[in-house]
């Protein structure tokens, strides 16, 4: 496809999501060795005349045809060579499935085509496929990108079946499923097909724009009469080939005023059109007016009773962007140093950007249940990314965290700001779900994975090229200042308002979860030296908050809003506590 049109496609599909339908011929399944469907209809029919005696045939159609007195049909076809479902199941099976030695040769996968493909789909780009394949392959590279579609391979699926506009996602395998059996592959099995399946069809032709590939037109005659009879069209729809078109193609573009495109391969095409998607994204991702209109509806929302759904919405559409931007680049098996730490560093500050002041404004201005989005964030950007068997190193991995750890400071500095200690003491009692790091099996607190010293002072220290005395807190420190330049001018407030946070968090850290293997350790950032700066003056901001602490006792507004059990003497235990440990244990030079 040349670049012009390969560029409108993409501004088209971004612009319009999920208004486009692909339609997929064997083409997209080339590169990964399945057969086509006349390749295993020739294949059976070799093993017919062989069981039959006949052992060189120039024309396997025509000897059936002689031989049974009748045209090549699939499902007698199948008939002839097995008997039973089981049978037939397994044969099917050996086709369409990798032996052992096809899979290490990375034959009968998921190709570059379908692996894009499910990216845009995961993406909210396409929500309906149709494929005149047998296999599967399109169903694991959904699967391998979290999505379960609803796949329609018969007319009898249609009835119980998600409304289209109600589903993630939907294939509609139009000549059957490999597993199933019931194949649509002769011409005369391609001539027509049932009423139910044809206006099901009918409707997904004239609700969605079309794109193929890897799909000739010239076998599906009942398939091209279906799109054909189509008349009212809201787009151009696109007809792709390689090398040539075919003129059952060329009058099906003519009629549906379509672009006939020349292609690479279907593999090269997906994959840039994705490319090409992903660029559109990041590009207003990084634009500073679509960052300001997404707070403008933030405050509109959180200051309406009719904008909770709204905002939920918007919540959630901003977490899963910066979600799947984080993901897009989640590898972790190699050697972190300083220039693609830098580089993931990058990435995960992109993807929070708008987040971060979303979350602000929440803190200052939500409710309980406009906390809990902020809150669901938090926790899906905290998910374990590595699957089952999946390799990384311990070392890098720590790089997929920072996202989550920078929003966690930036909610806790904010909940510091605007007294909302209640939702502080929510954000402390989190709990990551099980399997939510690849060193956990089991549920574990928050706190207990992401801390400020959760990652190795010498290895960040070193990463970053500084000498900070502590590098995780100094640089998520200078990393969020600008969020809280307007709400919190004075520098010095920000540093006092930083501390305070941290310093909760260390108290909150023992109470609630702590260490099994080392119950009298509580973590320390920039609180730990910073103190002593605090105490020269003893009028800091810092220095006040906790000795309100000391006067106020169970009125003291983090206890009052429920934090420490809503008891001093809890609170008062604790900082005995940690105080002893940081005194006697932690030394910073």
């Amino acid at each position: 496809m040349d670049n012009n049109t390969l560029t409108t496609l993409a501004f088209s599909l971004y612009s319009n999501k999920g208004t486009y339908a692909l339609l997929l011929g064997a083409g997209i399944s080339r590169s990964s060795g399945i057969p086509s469907g006349w390749d295993i209809v020739l294949d059976l029919l070799r093993k017919l005349a062989i069981q039959n005696g006949e052992k060189e045939v120039i024309d396997y159609e025509q000897w059936y045809q002689e031989k049974y007195g009748k045209a090549v049909d699939y499902s007698s076809l199948l008939g002839e060579v097995v008997k039973t479902p089981t049978e037939r199941v397994n044969l099917m099976k050996s086709y369409f499935e990798p032996t052992e030695e096809e899979r290490q040769s990375h034959l009968k996968e998921p190709t570059k085509a379908h692996r894009a493909i499910a990216k845009m789909a995961k993406n909210g780009y396409l929500r309906v496929v149709l494929t005149t394949n047998f296999d599967r392959l399109l169903e694991k590279a959904l699967n391998d990108e979290g999505i379960t579609p609803q796949v329609i391979c018969h007319e009898d699926d249609i009835e119980g079946a998600t409304p289209l506009v109600h589903s993630s996602f939907t294939i509609v395998k139009i000549n059957g499923d490999y597993i199933d059996c019931r194949f649509r592959n002769t011409a005369e099995e391609l001539d027509s097909y049932p009423s139910k399946l044809k206006n099901y069809l009918q409707r997904i032709f004239s609700e969605f724009v079309l794109i193929t590939c890897g799909w000739s037109a010239t076998w599906d005659k009942g398939l091209v009469g279906i799109i054909r009879s189509i008349e009212n069209l809201r787009y151009a729809s696109y007809f792709s080939y390689v090398s040539n078109y075919s003129e059952e193609l060329k009058e099906l573009s003519d009629f549906r005023k379509g672009n006939l495109c020349a292609i690479e391969d279907a593999d090269t095409f997906f994959f840039e059109l994705n490319e090409r998607i992903m660029a559109l994204e990041e590009c207003d991702a990084n634009h500073p007016l679509n960052k300001d209109i997404i707070l403008v509806r933030t405050k509109k929302y959180l200051a309406s009773p009719q904008g909770n759904i709204a905002f939920a919405d918007l919540f959630e559409s901003e977490g899963v962007r910066a979600y799947n931007r984080i993901m897009q680049y989640a590898k972790y098996d190699f050697v972190l140093d300083q220039n693609t730490f830098q580089s993931y560093l990058k990435t995960h500050k992109e993807a929070i950007d708008t987040l971060i002041p979303m979350s602000i404004l929440t803190v200052q201005w939500g409710q309980q249940k406009h906390f809990e989005s902020v809150t669901d964030i938090l926790l899906r950007l905290a998910a374990n990314p590595i699957k089952v068997g999946g390799s990384y190193r311990s070392d890098t991995i720590n790089i997929h965290y920072w996202a989550a750890i920078s929003m966690l400071y930036a909610i806790g500095i904010a909940c510091v700001k605007y007294s909302k200690f209640s939702y502080l003491n929510t954000l402390f009692h989190l709990m990551l779900p099980e399997y939510s790091s690849p060193d956990s099996s089991g549920r574990i607190y928050f706190l207990n994975k992401l801390h400020p010293c959760y990652w190795d002072k010498d290895d960040l220290n070193q990463l970053n090229g500084t000498n900070y005395k502590t590098p995780l807190s100094t640089i998520l420190s200078k990393q969020l200042r600008p969020y809280f330049q307007k709400e919190i001018f004075l520098e010095s407030e920000y540093i006092s308002t930083f501390c305070i946070f941290e310093y909760l968090l260390s108290l909150n850290f023992k109470h609630i979860g702590g260490l099994s293997y080392a119950p009298d350790w509580a973590p320390w950032g920039e609180f730990r030296w910073r103190t002593m700066i605090f105490m020269r003056g003893n009028n800091d901001l810092y220095s006040t908050f906790f000795a309100q602490a000391e006067s106020q006792k169970n009125n003291w507004e983090p206890i009052k809003q429920g934090m420490f059990d809503g008891k001093y003497e809890v609170y008062k235990k604790l900082k005995t506590e940690v105080d002893d440990f940081l005194n006697k244990h932690v030394y910073l030079h």
